[in-house]
């Protein structure tokens, strides 16, 4: 991978050969920054770059890293950008390059999206100056405006006054709490979701982003095999130890209790041997027309992948950021990867207004209309996966936080927990997870859902 990556190739898009550093971009400078410009389109050919300044690299998020810089023009205009944004790969070497730019294939949707999609969507993003990756490297570079985000802790603000970058799992920095932002965000998904079934994206958006076949009906299937099966029991203890003991003091009790875990090991090994049952069902199957319920839209629009600011009546407006997950797929899916952001006390109340604002969203814009029950029956199940697939997330949490400092962490605030992303995103899905799945006795629900669509036992 360093090796690979080490190399300056041209990109796959616009032909030529780009920074992938904070430090690359200053050395190669005003002059690459004139001619990226001018491939992207966005500096007339009669104008240049003549000054960079100001590069900061910073770390923000799992996708890479970032940097802001100040550039100067030739001639000034107004809708040129001096201080500008750039998004990088991370350094080779390291799990997180490999995972993200390799085995996820997080960076080219992005690219993709800003290169091809910005124009379209129907909200605000931030504008692009350019984009490129090389397949052969890996390496990738993206170049936006900088947005002018307001200092932490504000909490009241002027019509279009963007506010401060929230952070992901700590929507206590959100001035109501959540409600109103995953609200607007829902809104947004909806509102894209529709542009897509009506055409209204680019011409080729299938060609970049396909759909996938529809899914008439659920068909017979495995469960696990025995060694995937060995695995996810493996897994599970994993968190069971951690909830239970390494780290039971930021954990409420409810969640802690032995008779609970062992309970819920027992019962999530049997949802397991129904995920691709449930994925048909997420992807409209047994309906009319299964593709109303799949499309494209952000899938992963938490709290830090977004902006907000306040219009003339005060309301939340949201503008979009981060798509490297972009793809077709459940559109209840996407719901479920900006909601699950939200605290547990604010999905209770409101999660069922969330559903409801991305479905009359996508109707009031032109796609079709969505069986509501339904719908809820989409996210409930998503909710129930949710607890199979965090199980897989704890050495990540100890690669950050170190058993012995869980010695004495007691408190959620803790930095060595609030502070360290790794660890605050996946303790927090932890707690969420599992606290939903108690709450709302999502076992009993799915045993009526299996039995609703006379699926077998498979044990």
């Amino acid at each position: 991978m360093t090796e690979i990556a080490s190399k300056n190739d041209p990109g796959d898009y616009y032909g030529m050969k780009f920074p992938y550093t904070k430090d690359m971009i200053v050395q190669m400078g005003p002059e690459w920054l004139t001619q990226a410009f001018h491939k992207s389109g966005v500096l007339p050919r009669d104008n240049a770059v003549t000054k960079i300044s100001d590069a900061k690299e910073f770390v923000g998020g799992g996708a890479g890293l970032k940097c802001t810089f100040t550039v100067e023009y030739k001639k000034d205009a107004p809708y040129l950008h001096k201080k500008l944004f750039a998004k990088l790969p991370h350094k080779p070497g390291g799990s997180d390059r490999y995972y993200v730019s390799c085995m996820w294939n997080h960076d080219r949707p992005e690219i993709v999206f800003n290169i091809f999609l910005q124009e379209s969507v129907p909200f605000r993003v931030p504008k692009c100056y350019f984009g490129d990756i090389s397949a052969a490297t890996t390496n990738f570079v993206l170049i936006t405006e900088a947005l002018s985000w307001a200092e932490k802790a504000k909490k009241e603000f002027q019509p279009g006054e963007i506010e401060p970058a929230y952070d992901k799992y700590k929507d206590w920095e959100l001035p109501d709490g959540g409600p109103m932002y995953y609200s607007a965000c829902c809104r947004a998904l909806g509102k894209m979701a529709a542009y897509h079934k009506q055409k209204r994206l680019h011409p080729k958006v299938d060609e970049m982003f396909p759909m996938p076949d529809p899914v008439p009906q659920i068909p017979p299937l495995p469960g696990l095999d025995d060694l995937t099966r060995k695995q996810t029991s493996a897994k599970a203890d994993q968190l069971i130890r951690f909830v239970s003991e390494t780290a039971r003091a930021v954990f409420p009790e409810e969640i802690t209790d032995p008779l609970f875990l062992s309970k819920w090991k027992e019962e999530l090994l049997e949802i397991a041997d129904y995920q691709g049952e449930m994925h048909c069902f997420l992807s409209g199957a047994e309906t009319a027309n299964p593709h109303d319920y799949v499309g494209l839209t952000h899938n992963n629009l938490q709290i830090d992948n977004a902006f907000f600011w306040r219009n003339e009546k005060n309301e939340v407006e949201v503008g979009l950021l981060d798509w490297g997950i972009l793809n077709c797929g459940p559109l209840a899916g996407s719901v479920q990867g900006c909601i699950s952001g939200a605290s547990t006390e604010v999905l209770l109340e409101h999660r069922d207004a969330f559903l409801e604002a991305f479905a009359s969203s996508y109707e009031a814009n032109g796609g079709p209309s969505l069986d509501r029950e339904r719908f809820k029956t989409m996210s409930n199940l998503l909710m129930i996966q949710w607890c199979v697939t965090v199980i897989s997330n704890v050495a990540q949490v100890l690669k950050f936080t170190k058993a012995q400092e869980w010695q004495d962490i007691k408190d959620w605030m803790d930095p060595r927990l609030v502070d360290r992303f790794q660890t605050r995103a996946h303790t927090t899905q932890f707690k969420e997870s599992l606290q939903l799945y108690r709450k709302w006795d999502l076992y009993s629900f799915f045993k009526k859902w299996r039995a609703d669509l006379g699926l077998p036992p498979k044990r």
